[in-house]
């Protein structure tokens, strides 16, 4: 089954927004990656990742880029996120 990870930042607000979002989705079981206290590297990581995006939160389907917290709203509104996380 593939695996939801999301990096995230404390008192980011579009962080919460986007743990809030899988929360209503029904999505509980996921990955989350805080990047508090090793921005520096951890920035980078994400910009090597995304192709350039260093912002939180950025969401992954296993080694699949999905985006921020918006297009994770998006995903779980087409009904595309449940699709892609019971994808075998």
């Amino acid at each position: 089954m593939p695996r939801l990870r999301i990096y995230t930042k404390r008192f980011c607000p579009y962080c919460g927004r986007a743990k809030a979002i899988l929360k209503g989705a029904g999505v509980e079981d996921y990955d989350e990656v805080a990047i508090d206290g090793q921005e520096r590297d951890m920035r980078q990581q994400i910009m090597a990742l995304t192709g350039g995006r260093w912002d939180v939160p950025q969401v992954f389907i296993d080694d699949r880029y999905i985006g921020d917290d918006d297009a994770l709203a998006a995903l779980i509104c087409s009904g595309e996120l449940k699709r892609l996380l019971n994808a075998e």
